[in-house]
């Protein structure tokens, strides 16, 4: 688990420093990979884990609008 939250924060990194959005579409990619296996990883498949985020996402909204709640100021 350990190696695959590293791998999570290796892949999060490059995300963040990718420059053009062709890098950021591949980077996206593969932090999607790694978090289908820490799903499964978990006992969960990618459909199952899509079906709590759009769960969440019904229920708390999404990020649609990009609108990030920070909290009570």
């Amino acid at each position: 688990m350990q190696r695959l939250q590293d791998k999570l924060q290796e892949e999060l990194a490059e995300f963040l420093v990718a420059e053009h959005v062709s890098a950021q579409v591949e980077e996206l990619a593969d932090v999607l990979e790694v978090v289908h296996a820490l799903a499964r990883h978990l006992g969960f498949t990618p459909a199952e884990l899509d079906v709590v985020r759009v769960q969440k996402a019904m229920g708390r909204g999404a990020f649609q609008q990009r609108t990030v709640w920070t909290g009570n100021a």
